[in-house]
């Protein structure tokens, strides 16, 4: 072999090397007619798609997109693809790629879908084939489809946007449905809270408000010396007058106690640092003290959990835990009366 043949050998194995390092980062198969251009955009939009749909009857359903963090159980980081189609019997399937479910599909999950896409004014996009290539794997195209009995049809595909509101729902309007039918697997694990390390409790009830909080007194007012005390306060709020505040030592179990209460119930939805969940709860526009319930608790970790709410249904959910939490600050306020 001479001197030419070898460094044309050369040559064409570096072009080949080069397209399979480009291919790795997200570039379209590399192809001798048409090479591959990483950060290079195909725009295939279809202009004339229409910007409404009047329908609001899903026939078949189809989406595929990129979620960070954990939002199924062992799995983080990942794309996930929804479909709901006629299965061979005719039977309206509703189905998930990974973790592997197949259910059949009702009404309740088709409006839920429909809600969100009106939400989100998803019409506003139909048409869309705008994808650039070569981006993190977070980025890469999402694709999007339903399809309606009236025959209108919905559908685009761009680059994954890891934020996008629009899948988190549908991500969780699935997760729900299918935990509703029996199969949780698409809902994150339960919570397992570390030690909890400070807890604050104020709520409101028959316009009286109620707060238990850790409070340190001045040294004339200590307890066996202790000036780290548990109180308990009422306040009446038409009256705009404190009823009562009492100081009492912490209970040698009181964190373990507060723990267990806490790691009894899903608290979840009301976790703000969820990924899952966390765009959900954005802070209140009013004035957090104003806030009708608050739970504020740290964790040796140090994870919060800071709950200020005065929304109906929030305070219904959370009525149980609100419950036990009181019922067992009022047993041990009381008992160290006698």
């Amino acid at each position: 072999m001479d001197n030419k043949q070898i460094k044309r050998r050369f040559m064409i194995s570096a072009v080949l090397y080069a397209s399979t390092i480009l291919g790795l980062g997200g570039c379209t198969e590399a192809s001798f007619l048409s090479p591959p251009v990483c950060g290079g955009v195909t725009d295939q939009t279809d202009l004339n798609a229409p910007k409404t749909i009047v329908s609001k009857n899903i026939s078949s359903f189809h989406a595929h997109f990129f979620l960070p963090g954990e939002w199924s159980q062992g799995r983080s980081d990942r794309f996930y693809t929804f479909d709901i189609g006629n299965d061979e019997n005719g039977v309206l399937i509703a189905s998930s790629s990974e973790p592997a479910i197949s259910l059949p599909a009702d009404k309740a999950l088709l409006v839920k879908l429909q809600s969100i896409i009106d939400a989100h004014n998803l019409a506003a996009i139909n048409g869309i084939h705008r994808i650039t290539a070569g981006l993190p794997p977070a980025y890469q195209p999402c694709h999007f489809k339903a399809s309606y009995a009236s025959g209108e049809l919905l559908q685009f595909t761009q680059n994954s946007n890891p934020e996008a509101d629009w899948a988190k729902q549908t991500y969780l309007a699935f997760a729900n449905w299918f935990a509703e039918k029996g199969v949780p697997a698409l809902l994150p694990p339960q919570q397992h809270f570390a030690p909890v390390s400070d807890f604050f409790l104020k709520y409101t009830d028959n316009r009286r408000s109620f707060t238990y909080s850790p409070m340190r007194v001045q040294e004339k007012d200590a307890i066996s010396g202790e000036q780290l005390l548990l109180s308990r306060a009422i306040y009446d709020i038409d009256a705009k007058k404190s009823l009562s505040r009492e100081f009492i030592l912490f209970p040698a179990d009181y964190k373990d106690s507060i723990h267990a209460i806490l790691s009894a119930h899903d608290l979840r939805p009301f976790d703000r640092q969820s990924v899952l969940y966390g765009l959900d709860r954005p802070r209140q526009e009013t004035k957090l003290s104003l806030a009708d319930l608050q739970i504020h608790v740290s964790f040796a970790d140090w994870h919060t959990l800071y709950i200020d709410t005065s929304t109906d249904s929030d305070i219904e959910k959370l009525r149980p835990l609100v419950s036990e939490l009181s019922a067992y600050h009022d047993s041990i306020f009381d008992a160290s009366l006698y």
